[in-house]
């Protein structure tokens, strides 16, 4: 009688473990490769922060990622302003996900501050996507970004085709300056690898004279105003960014070598970014042309990949119409291709900084 006992004790342990085992699986097969679980579109909550609201270009990517998000019927938790500062960019997104953001979208700071709230959104299933630049650490469902190397590309085509205007080319005596960004950061390392490796190729006779600036109107000044003095008959600058063009145009000045774009004395003059200012440089011929980042298609893009994933599906890897999804350490990057600007486009509707106040 006592081992009959112990049998059906036995029997009744297996079956409630086995009842629990195909449980647990019922409940996993459920569940997984879900993405945010959303009866409706408004149940994706999203949390956003910009670096900063001190420039035009922020301000713009807030404002047209919050209309973006709109269109889609997601839900806005918040949108502080962190204003430069990364520990305070870190405590917001980590207040939006204790409110119950399921999403966080930013701008980051600093690459390497910000990983520890990528993190948090990890541990917590929050999906994390980053604008303008990569976090260091932890898992982006995203980063959409321009293809700087494309940038700095375009930048190298532009200013070869416009020294095949100057003497120099026929003789092979072209000089360019290269005023490189901080190439610490990414979009500093791959704008001059874009158009030095560019440059090479199309024109392997010119001289390429490369000067680190930090992103910096001073620095970009100084290295200008010392190889003007070393080289006087210096044919082109290209500059990582246009915050240094006033700096610049003022050195060129100064050396009596400030001639108008097109005019066949100028110093050829070819930038990055696409800002207001930038656009106007152009119509008063202080600088030949600029590469716009897709500050316009960042909001967009973004909404449409929160949307894809947050659906349950998949960004895949490889080439796209607008640009190409690369896999990077901290997961895939979307590169979006940028626009070159010269005086037959600077009025375009498409391009960013003419989108200001509409």
């Amino acid at each position: 009688m006592e081992e009959e006992m112990k049998l059906t004790k036995q029997l009744l342990t297996r079956r409630q473990s086995t009842g629990v085992i195909v449980a647990s699986a019922l409940l996993f097969a459920l569940t997984a490769g879900t993405g945010i679980a959303q009866d409706k579109k408004s149940d994706v909550r999203i949390g956003f922060t910009p670096k900063f609201l001190k420039d035009d270009f922020q301000t713009l990517m807030l404002d047209l990622s919050k209309k973006a998000f709109d269109a889609k019927g997601f839900t806005l938790v918040g949108a502080p302003d962190p204003n430069g500062d990364i520990a305070a960019q870190v405590d917001a997104l980590q207040n939006l996900i204790a409110n119950g953001a399921n999403v966080i979208v930013f701008a980051p700071i600093d690459a390497a501050g910000i990983v520890p709230v990528v993190k948090k959104a990890n541990e917590s299933n929050v999906l994390v996507f980053s604008i303008d630049d990569s976090p260091a650490g932890g898992k982006v469902t995203a980063t959409v970004r321009a293809d700087n190397i494309n940038a700095g590309a375009q930048g190298a085509k532009e200013m070869v085709k416009r020294l095949k205007g100057k003497a120099c080319w026929a003789d092979n005596s072209c000089m360019v300056l290269e005023l490189q960004g901080a190439l610490t950061t990414p979009n500093g390392l791959d704008r001059s690898k874009g158009f030095a490796d560019t440059l090479k190729e199309l024109g392997p006779k010119v001289k390429l004279i490369q000067r680190p600036t930090e992103w910096t109107a001073d620095m970009a000044a100084d290295a200008a105003q010392n190889v003007l003095t070393q080289n006087p008959s210096l044919n082109g600058i290209f500059m990582a960014s246009e915050l240094m063009a006033s700096a610049v145009n003022a050195q060129l000045n100064a050396a009596s070598k400030g001639a108008a774009a097109g005019d066949p004395e100028s110093v050829i003059r070819v930038a990055i970014d696409g800002t207001p200012q930038g656009l106007q440089l152009i119509r008063d011929k202080a600088l030949d042309a600029t590469v716009s980042q897709p500050l316009s298609a960042y909001a967009d893009k973004t909404a449409e990949l929160i949307e894809l994933v947050s659906g349950g599906g998949k960004i895949e890897v490889g080439p796209r119409d607008d640009g190409q999804v690369i896999d990077t350490p901290v997961g895939p990057q979307y590169q979006l291709n940028a626009t070159l600007v010269t005086a037959d486009n600077v009025d375009s509707p498409d391009l960013w900084a003419n989108k200001l106040g509409q």
